[in-house]
C-alpha cells in the first residue's frame, strides 16, 4: 500500500478475523522496526477484500496467512529475523502476542 492506495474500512456487520488481526498486529511492529514493508497475499487478501470491503462471501477457506515481505539488506534480513521468533504460536491461540 502507498500513499495514493484508497482507504477502505471495515464495516461493523463484517469484522476481521481476530486471529487475522492478531498475526497482523504481532507483524506489523516487526517489520516496521526493520523497515521492511510487507503485504499480506493468497486466499486471507482475497477473504479481507471480498468479506470486509464487498461484503461477498469467499469460496473455500484456508487457515493459513500468506505474507510478502521486501527485504534490501542482509542487515534489514537480521533485525526482521530476530524480531519473527518472538512472536511464536501465542498470537494464534489468542495469548498476548509478544513483539
Amino acid at each position: 500500500m502507498n500513499n495514493e492506495s484508497p482507504r477502505h474500512s471495515t464495516p461493523p456487520t463484517s469484522p476481521v478475523d481476530p486471529v487475522v488481526l492478531r498475526v497482523l498486529r504481532s507483524l506489523d511492529p516487526v517489520a516496521r522496526a526493520a523497515e521492511c514493508p510487507y503485504f499480506v497475499a493468497g486466499a486471507t487478501a482475497r477473504d479481507l477484500i471480498l468479506v470486509n470491503i464487498h461484503g461477498l462471501r469467499p469460496g473455500r477457506a484456508t487457515r493459513d496467512i500468506d505474507f510478502g515481505i521486501a527485504v534490501e539488506s542482509w542487515d534489514q534480513f537480521a533485525r526482521l529475523k530476530e524480531g519473527l521468533p518472538r512472536l511464536g504460536t501465542s498470537c494464534l491461540t489468542g495469548e498476548r502476542c509478544s513483539g
